[in-house]
């Protein structure tokens, strides 16, 4: 799995970058072992793919001998509404095999490590 990125669009002007690495670091550790995966860290996929291709991210996953690779994105519009999109591709053929999309509610630890378990149930539910 490769590392969540956010995609913060609600204009929020308190800085909230280190709760929400924190935040979408948990998500991936539920994750993780929800689904028996590996995650990737941030500064491994800074050092290979510093523009973060597709193509250099899948190349990555290959490198690393992943048969399939998730990719996921939070984007948050408000403190209360916020959308998970995540993409399961099959590495050898680079093929999208699954793609879950989901709302949450709520700016806070609770609600991504419960948006976690969701979306974890779904992909698991899904093969």
């Amino acid at each position: 799995m490769l590392p969540i990125k956010l995609l913060d669009t609600s204009h929020e002007t308190k800085d909230q970058e280190q709760d929400h690495i924190r935040r979408l670091d948990m998500m991936a550790d539920v994750l993780a072992s929800e689904l028996s995966g590996e995650i990737l860290g941030r500064d491994a996929v800074a050092s290979a793919c510093p523009r973060e291709t597709t193509a250099c991210l899948v190349g990555m996953l290959r490198d690393k001998g992943a048969e399939r690779g998730l990719f996921i994105i939070v984007q948050k519009t408000s403190t209360l509404i916020l959308q998970v999109f995540a993409s399961v591709i099959d590495v050898g053929s680079e093929k999208l095999v699954n793609h879950k999309e989901l709302n949450f509610r709520g700016d806070n630890d609770e609600a991504y490590r419960r948006a976690a378990l969701f979306l974890a149930r779904q992909l698991r539910d899904d093969g």
